[in-house]
């Protein structure tokens, strides 16, 4: 039963359409972490934490020609969200997104500021590089960027909040239409981006985030199994030659490098920051 399910599940991710990203900074789960803490007592925490997280669906355009300022647009850019104060759905979707930014949200403190991008997971990322020769192309540093990302989530799931990868699934398979539609009103129309455009990348990152925080969810062994698969297939798709046991020990690696880091003290920072900022809504 148990190589039944491990099967299962591997087919199941094996499946998936995975594309080349470029350079991100926190992941996910580590996003939806930062914003429950700088609005702890917003109601609608589905919506708080799609929010959080939906910047990156800016790396999911195809082609990318088709929106090529997308992430300047919603990392840098100083984006006012056309919620309705009276909707509280649109505007815990509108604080989670405003908590992601790299100006002064938490992909400032993961990357730093332009240009020099000497955040805490680009620096960690250079030291997961200098110990696995595989990692030492540009590609290579891309999969060790991803690396340190899936690996901080990892150490949150650990040790602070084992409920993170459901809070991630539950965000991504049931946020509220409402949040969709302010998508489109803030980058929609007036000869910008289009709408199909917009909606193919929206739910490219969904199906991702879904299949991605249910590996999350799983139990330990079975979850380091499944993301060495996940980035042994998308170490390919850049170009990059590991397999998925290799993948589990960069990861294994990665949490070490973190660990030694003290990622908290850089999490910590980031919701303090964030919180004392005089634009976050309140």
């Amino acid at each position: 039963m148990k190589k039944a399910l491990i099967l299962g599940v591997l087919l199941f991710l094996t499946t998936m359409v995975l594309a080349p990203l470029p350079g991100r900074a926190f992941n996910s789960a580590t996003h939806i972490y930062i914003s429950n803490r700088v609005h702890p007592f917003t109601f609608d925490k589905i919506n708080l934490y799609y929010g959080s997280i939906a910047p990156d669906i800016s790396l999911y355009v195809i082609p990318p020609e088709d929106w090529p300022d997308s992430f300047w647009e919603t990392h840098y850019d100083v984006i006012v969200l056309p919620y309705a104060w009276w909707r509280p759905t649109q505007k815990a979707f509108a604080k989670g997104w405003q908590t992601h930014n790299e100006i002064w949200g938490a992909d400032l403190y993961a990357h730093g500021p332009y240009p020099d991008y000497d955040g805490y997971v680009n620096i960690q990322a250079g030291r997961l590089v200098d110990i696995f020769d595989v990692l030492s192309s540009p590609q290579g540093f891309e999969l060790a960027h991803f690396a340190i990302e899936v690996a901080i989530d990892l150490l949150l799931v650990r040790y602070h909040d084992p409920s993170l990868g459901l809070k991630l699934l539950w965000a991504a398979k049931f946020r509220s239409s409402e949040d969709l539609n302010l998508l489109v009103e803030a980058f929609v129309g007036d000869g910008k981006l289009g709408l199909q455009t917009l909606l193919a990348a929206e739910s490219t990152f969904r199906d991702l985030v879904i299949d991605y925080a249910t590996a999350l969810t799983l139990p330990d062994p079975l979850r380091m199994i499944v993301l060495g698969q996940f980035g042994a297939s998308l170490a390919a798709e850049m170009g990059v030659s590991v397999t998925p046991a290799e993948v589990q020990w960069i990861l294994r690696v990665a949490m070490y490098l973190c660990k030694d880091s003290n990622y908290m003290e850089t999490i910590q920072s980031a919701i303090k920051g964030i919180r004392m900022h005089p634009d976050l809504i309140r």
